[in-house]
């Protein structure tokens, strides 16, 4: 396993590549970096979304299942019903 890993692994550049290169990687990684932050903003947005939804289902729910209005809503059923 250790073998593979380091195969896996990038092999570092040399001091000379790396000095002309390293604005734009240094440009890169922070293009790399703002789409990884608005992507991770729009998830946030998206899970509070979900959450808020959720919350919401759940109140309704509560409400729907509270006995006073099970009652009504049976009394009403019978009535439309004409039981």
């Amino acid at each position: 396993m250790r073998a593979l890993r380091r195969r896996d692994r990038p092999k570092p550049p040399s001091a000379a590549a790396a000095s002309g290169t390293e604005p734009a990687r240094v440009e890169a990684l922070e293009t790399r970096v703002e789409r990884l932050e608005a992507a991770l903003e729009d998830l946030q947005d998206a899970l509070y979304r979900q959450a808020v939804a959720h919350d919401q289902d759940l109140r309704d729910l509560r409400e729907r299942t509270r006995p006073e209005q099970i009652a009504r809503d049976l009394s009403e059923d019978a009535r439309k019903r004409g039981l």
